[in-house]
């Protein structure tokens, strides 16, 4: 595992500094000053900043004298930086791979003034934060990203860049970052890809099977539709007891006894009852040896992917959402004519730790979660451009906190 990081020069963008003028100069033959095109130059007079010259030629007399006067030149043309690594990061779907990414990364100087005055080593600082942007994009990569070149890790890498307002804070602006090379390399005798790779195996075979089943009637997804009380006790661990007694046709898929009283005098109304008290089926009251039909029972409620209704899964966000640390959560229900219409907004605020305020709207549509939310993103007061993994592959059993935890993994 490494980087290049040691191999980037600062002085690819920052000349070393110029004394310019100190103390008395001889008359009529006065010092002058003279800064390149594409450059431009940051002054300092007496440790403290004076100014910053733009190219041409500027001459030393307006100065004072006895006074140190410093210039530092900075290189403001379009400039690329290669981030080079080898192991340093993994692809996790579907099983564990360490890669070697190597990206392009094009940039300019932004604010000279800060690039000279506030940073010790700009460049060592923009490399950093690439490193941790791509840490935010590759954490959700699948293996697809080798047949593709990586292009999607370079898109949310430079997504991720722009969501750090880097211009504020080192000076530099990131243009664009371009994927060069990316190569899958062996985990070696990792414990834990080992691991994974183990469990994948055996979901790969669930899956297998789990298609065989669904080829025959009598399958989980036959019982959930046509057979809901059935389905409900496969849940609760009764699988195979259920399945061995409907194939040996003892009962019928209702839980009832196909066959009459035993010769031990149960009677068929106590043998059915017997039978569901044994399985711990519970479907309403027994007549004439029959189960209730659907007008003699409640219709099932439906519930939402967390097992909840609407209103229960809206309250589980909120509560979830005010786990982050200084979270602020305010929350309104879309009303049309007076009436609910089962969409929310949710508003929420929380602090950086670089300092400063993020504040994420949502929106959830009528039939959330199973449509994803929509979400807009302000940073320090300016709204910012932000690319979620987990929205792109959103499913009903996320939650919004997901996403809470990507931007302040990504932006702090």
């Amino acid at each position: 595992m490494g980087t290049n990081r040691n191999t980037i020069n600062n002085s690819t963008i920052i000349y070393p500094t110029q004394i310019l003028d100190k103390g008395i100069p001889l008359p009529f033959l006065e010092g002058k000053f003279v800064v390149d095109q594409g450059w431009c130059a940051v002054i300092t007079e007496g440790g403290a900043f004076k100014e910053i010259l733009e190219p041409g030629t500027y001459f030393l007399g307006k100065y004072r004298v006895f006074r140190d006067v410093k210039a530092t030149e900075v290189d403001m043309r379009v400039k690329t930086m290669e981030v080079i690594t080898w192991g340093e990061f993994q692809i996790s779907q579907p099983l564990p791979v360490e890669v070697d990414l190597n990206l392009s990364v094009e940039y300019r100087v932004a604010d000279a003034r800060r690039v000279v005055t506030e940073v010790t080593t700009p460049l060592w600082f923009l490399f950093d934060r690439v490193i941790k942007a791509v840490r935010g994009s590759i954490i959700h990569a699948t293996i697809d990203e080798i047949r593709t070149q990586g292009e999607g890790i370079a898109r949310i890498t430079f997504e991720n860049l722009k969501a750090m307002c880097l211009p504020n804070e080192i000076g530099i602006e990131v243009l664009n970052v371009i994927t060069t090379k990316i190569k899958a390399t062996d985990t070696g005798n990792d414990a834990l890809a080992s691991f994974q790779k183990e469990q994948w195996e055996k979901v790969q075979e669930f899956m297998i099977e789990k298609g065989l089943t669904e080829q025959i009637n009598l399958s989980p997804a036959w019982l959930a539709l046509n057979r809901p009380e059935i389905y409900a006790q496969m849940l609760a661990g009764n699988t195979a007891v259920i399945t061995q007694m409907i194939d040996k046709g003892l009962v019928d898929p209702a839980g009832f006894l196909n066959q009459p009283a035993n010769s031990n005098g149960l009677s068929q109304n106590s043998a059915n009852t017997f039978v569901q008290n044994l399985l711990g089926i519970t479907t309403g009251n027994v007549q004439n040896n029959q189960p209730q039909t659907a007008n003699q029972t409640d219709s099932p409620i439906q519930l939402g992917a967390s097992g909840t209704d609407d209103r229960s899964r809206m309250k589980e966000e909120i509560r979830l959402l005010r786990t982050i640390t200084g979270a602020n959560v305010e929350s309104n229900p879309g009303i049309e004519n007076g009436v609910p219409d089962g969409t929310y907004a949710i508003k929420m605020n929380f602090p950086r730790s670089s300092g400063g305020e993020i504040v994420i709207y949502f929106y959830c549509p009528e039939n959330y979660p199973k449509t994803s939310p929509d979400i807009s993103i302000e940073v320090d007061g300016e709204e910012t451009p932000f690319q979620s993994a987990v929205l792109q592959r959103w499913n009903r059993c996320n939650y919004l906190v997901e996403i809470v935890r990507e931007v302040k993994q990504r932006i702090g």
